[in-house]
């Protein structure tokens, strides 16, 4: 056996990891005049008037609160099941099948989160200027909106390694 197929829990543990480092660094920064970084669990640093930590506004924080703790849940769930696999632990479902649900599952709520924000910012900015200002124009990602995705897609790698491996092994043993 390769090592990559005996080792395949370490793409989700990896995965897993990478997705909760993720959540401490900024996802959007301001490409205007006002230097900003904003957190996906709703925290933003005003750095053009002396670095100045707060709150995003309701129409923000939620979604954000939402996505980073439900990918909180999933990488613990990720990590926890990948330790169980590295220990040689027998569960009675497939590991492979619940990384790859959840790889797809944080995916799908990360793309939410892209566009929740974008709605969330569009009544933001209508309730307090009564004109809508597009998002896009302030806003860029950075790479705290990337980091999950890799962690996700990491997970779902693992997944299909597993369960190729898996079929391997059973066909060898079928011959046998």
């Amino acid at each position: 056996m390769t090592p990559i197929k005996k080792y395949y829990w370490l793409f989700p543990l990896t995965g897993g990891i990478i997705s909760i480092f993720g959540l401490f660094i900024p996802v959007w920064y301001s490409i205007t005049a006002y230097e900003e970084y904003l957190w996906i669990w709703g925290l933003i640093e005003h750095i053009s008037v002396g670095g100045v930590f707060d709150f995003l506004p309701p129409e923000l924080l939620i979604p954000g609160l939402i996505t980073a703790i439900l990918i909180l849940i999933f990488s613990i769930v990720i990590i926890t099941f990948a330790l169980f696999i590295s220990r040689g632990k027998k569960l009675r479902f497939s590991t492979e099948k619940l990384w790859l649900i959840i790889g797809i599952l944080e995916l799908c709520i990360l793309i939410i989160y892209i566009i929740a924000t974008d709605i969330g910012w569009d009544s933001y900015s209508q309730r307090i200027n009564n004109s809508v200002q597009d998002f896009w124009s302030i806003y860029n990602f950075q790479f705290g909106l990337i980091i999950p995705f890799i962690g996700a897609a990491l997970s779902i790698i693992g997944a299909i390694i597993g369960k190729l491996s898996k079929r391997e092994n059973n066909k060898i043993n079928s011959k046998s």
